[in-house]
């Protein structure tokens, strides 16, 4: 595979190898690949926690929550039983 690069981008990852960050050009584009890719989940999953995060602020103010020290309790007392 053949992949040509922005003169900015080739500079960038012969610098990256003369500062003996990476030791090869796979490896570094590689990991510039995973960091892409790592990245693009974060966004994902900040989307759906944003999400979660409207839904749950939705069901409170039509009434639905319960009282922090309540559930806590429920859980140890659950726990207990175990």
């Amino acid at each position: 595979m053949d992949i040509f690069l922005s003169p900015d981008n080739e500079n960038f990852i012969q610098n990256q190898i003369s500062s003996r960050v990476y030791k090869t050009f796979n490896e570094a584009v590689n990991a510039v690949l995973n960091i892409a890719i790592t990245g693009q989940l974060t966004k994902e999953r900040a989307s759906m926690l944003n999400a979660d995060i409207q839904e749950g602020d939705r069901s409170f103010k039509e009434g639905n929550y319960s009282d922090g020290l309540e559930f806590i309790n429920e859980l140890i007392s659950e726990y207990e039983q175990i």
